[in-house]
């Protein structure tokens, strides 16, 4: 995945603050269900690393069960958001660089859940970026997806959601979980679900 806009201009809008609308309750309720099964995964597979693709500055690793993930690697393009990690009782790794030219780096502690929350919408390819780095790295045991859902005033939404969903369909993951949350005051929806991609890890 090769997001269209630069690192640099990432860099810059995390400078200004422009994502801090991220961090409302009403943002991060969309977080629950993401949260959700990453615990159903680890209840069903044991202990894992999670890797939050696009993490930005990290909103998920607050929110994660208090058990079973050994490790959060949080991938981004912005060196600025990276730098705003939190720091816990759980390991964290950042890693800066677009998901068409990561490596699989560092070494997994553990079988990982790849999460890929409101991103992979970004860039045509990034199903097949995320599908390349599964079938080479070996190292991906599930894949949690969210994606906002059709919007009747925003009819782009529709288009850009369908494609995704259809070329998840066509990679063959077998999809094991599906959710929606949404937010009541503007009407904003998304569906998340969850691929087990590799059933030996």
């Amino acid at each position: 995945m090769r997001h269209p806009k630069s690192s640099e201009s990432w860099d810059a809008e995390f400078r200004a603050g422009k994502y801090e609308f991220l961090k409302k309750p009403s943002e991060q309720a969309r977080l629950a269900p993401v949260v959700s099964m990453i615990a159903h995964s680890i209840e069903q597979a044991g202990p894992c690393e999670v890797v939050d693709i696009g993490c930005g500055e990290g909103i998920l690793y607050h929110h994660l069960p208090s058990s079973g993930v050994v490790r959060y690697v949080g991938m981004d393009i912005s060196a600025v958001a990276l730098e705003n990690l939190p720091q816990g009782p759980v390991e964290v790794a950042a890693v800066c660089a677009n998901l068409a030219d990561w490596d699989g780096e560092p070494a997994p502690v553990a079988r990982r859940v790849v999460v890929a929350s409101e991103v992979l919408y970004y860039d045509r390819a990034a199903v097949a970026d995320l599908k390349r780095l599964v079938d080479e790295t070996g190292t991906v045991s599930e894949v949690i997806v969210s994606c906002v859902a059709a919007h009747p005033d925003k009819p782009n939404w529709a288009a850009s959601s369908d494609k995704l969903w259809s070329e998840l369909a066509q990679t063959g993951w077998p999809e094991v979980e599906r959710a929606r949350a949404a937010d009541p005051a503007t009407g904003v929806a998304w569906d998340m679900a969850r691929y087990r991609v590799s059933p030996n890890r």
